[in-house]
């Protein structure tokens, strides 16, 4: 192996000569992406919520581009324009099977839930008013509860 030309540094794999290393600072892409630089779906993002100056019924307003779009969007489907009403109405419709503020109202709200949920109402109702002092007052071994796929429906 040939030797480098400070000391007896090996020159091999994974051992380049001293004078082809990378010097401190130096990056190894120097005509890379400089850094701070934007994707395209963050730049889209900032356009859409840049504000903008609109007068609307006599009166300036400043709303974002994204509602800029979305005003003239319902406004070419509602003059009738044939390629904006089914545009329309897609977004319209994704919006509705999805809403972004009932997510506390869905939390409980599958099957195995709902046979939980009647188990437990079931043996509310079937427990008289006047069992439950005395329930209370017994000292025996607290009662397993049942998983939920042996509730009877």
């Amino acid at each position: 192996m040939a030797k480098g030309g400070k000391g007896d540094y090996e020159v091999g794999f994974r051992k380049p000569p001293r004078s082809t290393r990378f010097k401190l600072g130096q990056s190894g892409n120097p005509a890379g992406r400089p850094r701070g630089a934007k994707n395209f779906a963050t730049a889209i993002e900032q356009e859409l919520q840049a504000r903008v100056t609109v007068t609307e019924n006599g009166r300036r307003r400043r709303i974002s581009k994204r509602e800029v779009i979305a005003k003239h969007l319902v406004n070419k489907a509602a003059s009738g324009d044939l390629k904006a009403i089914p545009l329309l109405l897609n977004e319209a419709r994704a919006h509705e099977s999805n809403p972004t503020d009932a997510g506390s109202d869905r939390v409980f709200d599958t099957l195995e839930d709902r046979k939980v949920f009647d188990g437990i109402i079931a043996r509310i109702r079937s427990s008289s008013p006047q069992s439950i002092p005395s329930l209370l007052t017994q000292q025996d071994e607290p009662k397993a509860i049942r998983p939920a796929d042996e509730i009877d429906e």
